[in-house]
């Protein structure tokens, strides 16, 4: 894999200046220090303290990240403005507007349009940026209340994290969303308030062009967002950005497009970049969401294999996961250092007070964890025995009960978890399980059948089948082309290449029927797999479960979509870490 070059961001002159006297613009900036944690403003005099223009957004905990800055290159920001503003007399607004680059790229596009003069307003929370160049500085979600509809919102809303984002902005946001008949969750980023209350802010044949994170595709929370956007706009155009565009972003983007025009396709759409750079506005491709996936992860796939996974989902009869058995969290102990025990340490605890217990997806090396395999960890004197104590303190044996004094000691019982359960050394839902399934992947998911029963950390989750004679076809059926393209589909990617599956979509995945046949497989995927040769692994499998229906070539259509999907997030270019 190739290394993306640096991006060079030029600074752009914002278009505009805030008339207020200097000694209220700086009450203002002190309220925003405040309000974002911002520690860099000199508060007696406004004057920021300047700070290297390129990977600010990087620095762990730094400003630009507190605030969400993501800086659009010029480029991208000039196409975006041309798609969206269409008229001389459009009124356009950034809301988020940082050095400008939008609005410098509306002014350019007004003027070669014939504009005399150009409405545009640009609004930012950022006091060092205001201060040097002079535009609105105030909370959006403040801002927004005596607002007047626009023509066009261009721009890149700030990306902070829910635990980031201020509770006085978050009460704004949620407000203003409530009022649209929306229904707000605290594990939002700030962007999904942007999208949704800047929609609003629109007139009815408005156009918004944004850059956008791409969990828009697939989170959770942004489920309603989708809905809300494929009712309010007749277009909503997704563009997936050239390579190396946004190499400083932590996160990969979408170039989002959303309006109201009259003629040709409707409903979610795509477009290459290439023709949206080349300014050919109709060059879009219908992408209609799945009824059976709420997620937009389809639009990651190539025409053809949408389709072609949308009809299989119809046509193949397997049977879904929670048929068969249950996916559920592992444990949560609170503090896995004093509650998971080495060899060293379970000395003269008896074997009713241990469980043991796999912590790292590392040690599940196949499709199967044996004695020797829980044996390799123990011989390395790392943590494989889970504390488990129920009883009262008094009762405990007196190994036991020295231990949890010591924890005491160590403040142990005074943490979240502890603090709340009764007695709080007894960690809830202890139970060994008939197989683990990896809760975030790297090149493929795995589900892998216990011949040495344990249990597992939250990092992991466990497995109950029905029918626990039947956990070894389960576990070699699960790594077919079908099933494990379900879980890139209705799964979430993060940066880095992970795959995460949570529990409850993980139930919902599809499982070959366990035949008698993968029996014979077993063993042969299990060491393909422990030699990381997963593509010989899954066409091992394929030619057990696969039906005979499917074709040579839809069967290499969907093994090239799965080798697209694991590739595509598996990638530096586009992930951006």
């Amino acid at each position: 894999m190739t290394r993306i070059e640096k991006a060079v961001r030029k600074p752009q002159r914002a278009l505009r200046y805030d008339k207020r006297p200097a000694a209220s613009r700086r009450a203002r900036i002190v309220e925003h220090t405040q309000l974002y944690l911002i520690d860099e403003v000199q508060r007696d005099s406004g004057v920021a303290t300047p700070r290297p223009p390129v990977n600010r957004y990087r620095e762990n905990g730094g400003r630009h990240k507190l605030l969400g800055a993501v800086y659009t290159p010029p480029e991208v920001a000039a196409i975006l403005t041309r798609w969206a503003v269409r008229s001389a007399n459009d009124s356009v607004l950034d809301p988020a507007c940082g050095e400008g680059v939008f609005l410098s790229a509306a002014r350019t596009r007004l003027a070669d349009l014939g504009a005399r003069r150009f409405n545009c307003l640009g609004v930012d929370i950022d006091p060092e940026i205001a201060v040097k160049v002079g535009f609105v500085c105030a909370d959006f979600f403040r801002w927004v209340k005596t607002a007047q509809p626009v023509d066009v919102i261009v721009g890149n809303p700030p990306f902070i994290r829910s635990h980031l984002f201020p509770e006085e902005s978050r009460a704004l946001a949620f407000a203003e969303m409530a009022k649209m008949g929306l229904r707000p969750s605290r594990l939002m980023s700030t962007w999904v308030p942007f999208l949704a209350v800047c929609s609003r802010l629109l007139k009815k044949d408005g156009r918004l062009a944004m850059v956008v994170p791409e969990e828009l595709l697939h989170v959770g929370y942004a489920e309603e967002l989708r809905r809300f956007l494929l009712s309010r706009f007749r277009r909503v155009v997704v563009c997936f950005p050239a390579r190396g565009i946004f190499a400083e972003v932590q996160a990969a983007v979408v170039l989002l497009l959303c309006d109201n025009e009259i003629g040709g396709p409707s409903g979610l759409l795509t477009m290459d970049y290439s023709a949206l750079e080349q300014g050919d506005m109709h060059a879009v491709e219908p992408a209609k969401p799945w009824d059976w996936n709420r997620k937009w992860t389809h639009l990651f796939l190539a025409p053809r294999n949408r389709q072609l996974l949308d009809d299989l989902q119809g046509r193949m009869k397997w049977q879904p996961f929670h048929a068969y058995g249950r996916v559920e969290v592992g444990v949560v102990t609170g503090d896995n250092d004093f509650f998971i025990l080495s060899r060293r340490q379970i000395a003269g605890v008896d074997a009713n007070h241990l469980v043991p217990i796999v912590t790292s997806a590392k040690d599940l090396r196949g499709i199967r964890f044996g004695v020797e395999d829980f044996r390799q960890i123990v011989s390395q004197n790392r943590p494989a025995f889970l504390l488990k104590a129920t009883e009262a303190y008094d009762e405990l044996p007196a190994h036991v009960r020295a231990y949890v004094a010591s924890g005491e000691a160590r403040q142990v019982h005074a943490r979240y978890k502890c603090r709340i359960r009764e007695p709080w050394y007894a960690v809830p839902s202890v139970w060994e399980c008939d197989a683990l399934l990896l809760r975030q992947a790297g090149v493929l998911p795995r589900l892998v059948h216990l011949s040495r029963k344990c249990t597992a950390t939250d990092t992991i989750h466990r497995v109950r089948w029905k029918t626990p004679s039947l956990g070894r076809r389960h576990a070699v059926s699960f790594l077919n082309t079908i099933t494990l393209l379900w879980a890139e589909l209705t799964g979430r990617s993060y940066g880095g290449g992970v795959l995460e599956l949570m529990p409850s979509e993980a139930n919902k995945l599809p499982l070959p029927d366990p035949v008698v046949t993968l029996d014979a497989v077993f063993d042969v995927v299990d060491e393909r797999v422990r030699s990381r040769m997963f593509h010989e692994a899954v066409s091992l499998v394929d030619d057990v479960v696969l039906p005979g229906w499917l074709s040579a070539g839809e069967r290499e259509a969907a093994s090239e979509a799965l080798t697209a999907l694991v590739r595509r997030r598996s990638s530096i270019d586009n992930v951006h870490n």
